[in-house]
């Protein structure tokens, strides 16, 4: 027997699209890790790419307008202050915060930036007191981006 079509409820569409943005963005995070881990770059045409499906899916979810305003701020912050420092903080890192923003929504933006930056700081603390490296020592950003998103998934 055939079951007639039935609308699909508003918090069941949205559920469907929060858990396609979930697979995406640690794709697109594991994908960047470990091409940040092996050549010390991240790939700029996928991060166009999920930047422009972070548009889509924030249409699609219908997100506020002012939801996006301060994860674009913080990441436009990331670029300025890669070119003010001259690469001392990765542009790449910046254009990833900036694609993320376009996705997520904003307390989980904050929250994964804040715990990217803690285990940052956590690990350079081990790199300069234990493993005895200088200050100069560069470290990879976005492992600590897509921890600190997998920790907020799972938890």
């Amino acid at each position: 027997m055939y079951r007639e079509w039935e609308p699909v409820a508003p918090a069941d569409r949205k559920r469907d699209i929060m858990k396609i943005e979930e697979v995406c963005t640690m794709v697109f995070l594991a994908v960047n890790t470990g091409m940040d881990f092996r050549k010390k770059e991240i790939s700029l045409y996928l991060t166009g790419i999920y930047g422009c499906a972070g548009v889509v899916f924030s249409v699609l979810s219908q997100r506020e307008l002012w939801d996006m305003l301060l994860p674009l701020a913080i990441g436009l912050l990331f670029l300025l202050f890669s070119f003010i420092s001259k690469g001392a903080l990765g542009s790449g890192d910046g254009w990833i915060l900036l694609a993320l923003a376009l996705m997520l929504q904003t307390e989980d933006y904050i929250n994964m930036i804040c715990f990217s930056m803690l285990m940052a700081a956590g690990v350079s603390i081990l790199l300069l007191t234990i493993f005895r490296k200088k200050g100069k020592t560069e470290i990879p950003f976005v492992p600590f981006i897509f921890l600190a998103y997998m920790g907020g998934v799972l938890l």
